[in-house]
């Protein structure tokens, strides 16, 4: 197995991209992009990737992209195809994905030069690629997985999500940064609505398709990217995650709003999204100053995320 302590390299890479393609590699850069994997924007004479490497231990990730890929580009879903694949270390100790780059940034990067419009058109565009989604058959169970076959862990949506809030209750308590006491009042609210959570179907949605992972040309989806998991369960959940996330970006919430908007929900759905919003106000609370896999210190405004976990917990009491 591949020691952590070795990392892909920019010549790494561009050694494995022309393995795979036969072509010259003109130039390469490490994109900062995601907490797992390590990834490369790559130019040839010919064309323009994207590799994504990761070492040995996280293997069963790629695996589980090459998975749900084979389901979701038949569906229509516009993922970012893969075009060559070494899971077996034929070219380099690094499991490595290649996939040709798409036109666009994620939204997180463009968002401030979107008009309201062109916010309200993506919504629209999200909950269409979410729909085909749901075409897949339900989950046996509930939660993030890499496949159907390792989807039995939680029986209900409300199990999961109490999983979740105990570790983060866990994690916060450990870092002593953020009052654990607030993850409590979460899940004491949790426990509150576990009627209305675990009525929940396991109904399959792109949970990461939020404020990353979603590119964007010319105020368009292009394409989604870093499928490795899915969901089985709410898809509301995705929408307080992108919402969470764009205010701690300092962002407006048009897009997401309008994205509500559009569903029509009804009082107990607009409820559930108040608390998820809740919910990952906890959840990045956890996340501060952790270490990614690859290697990568996530820091996030304190002050703003407390200010955001009151003004979500102001919601959910309304």
């Amino acid at each position: 197995m591949t020691k952590l302590t070795e990392q892909p390299s920019n010549q790494i890479a561009s050694k494995v991209v022309k393995s795979m393609t036969g072509e010259e590699v003109i130039s390469i850069s490490r994109m900062l992009t995601g907490d797992q994997n390590f990834v490369f924007a790559v130019t040839t004479a010919d064309s323009e990737y994207v590799i994504r490497m990761t070492d040995e231990g996280h293997k069963q990730k790629f695996q589980a992209a090459i998975y749900w890929q084979k389901m979701l580009i038949p569906l229509g879903v516009p993922l970012a195809e893969f075009i060559q694949t070494d899971l077996e270390g034929k070219y380099s100790p690094f499991p490595a994905l290649l996939m040709k780059r798409l036109l666009g940034n994620d939204l997180v990067n463009v968002y401030s030069d979107l008009t309201d419009a062109e916010k309200k058109s993506l919504a629209s565009e999200i909950i269409k690629i979410q729909a085909l989604v749901t075409a897949l058959p339900e989950g046996p169970g509930f939660g993030i997985t890499n496949s159907y076959e390792h989807a039995h862990e939680f029986k209900t949506w409300y199990e999961f999500l109490m999983q979740r809030l105990h570790f983060f209750q866990e994690k916060v308590k450990n870092n002593k940064v953020f009052d654990p006491e607030k993850v409590s009042k979460v899940i004491a609210i949790a426990k509150n609505i576990a009627d209305d959570l675990k009525a929940i179907p396991a109904t399959p949605f792109l949970w990461d398709a939020s404020e990353r992972n979603v590119l964007i040309h010319d105020g368009k989806i292009t394409g989604i990217v870093d499928v490795d998991e899915l969901c089985f369960g709410d898809p509301l959940f995705v929408i307080a995650l992108t919402s969470t996330a764009l205010e701690l970006e300092k962002k407006d919430n048009v897009y997401t709003d309008y994205w509500t908007e559009l569903l029509s929900l009804d009082q107990k759905a607009l409820m559930r999204l108040a608390f998820y919003k809740l919910f990952y106000a906890a959840a990045f609370m956890r996340k501060h100053s952790i270490q990614t896999t690859n290697s990568k210190k996530v820091m996030f405004d304190t002050e703003l995320l407390n200010n955001i976990f009151q003004q979500a917990l102001k919601r959910m009491d309304g």
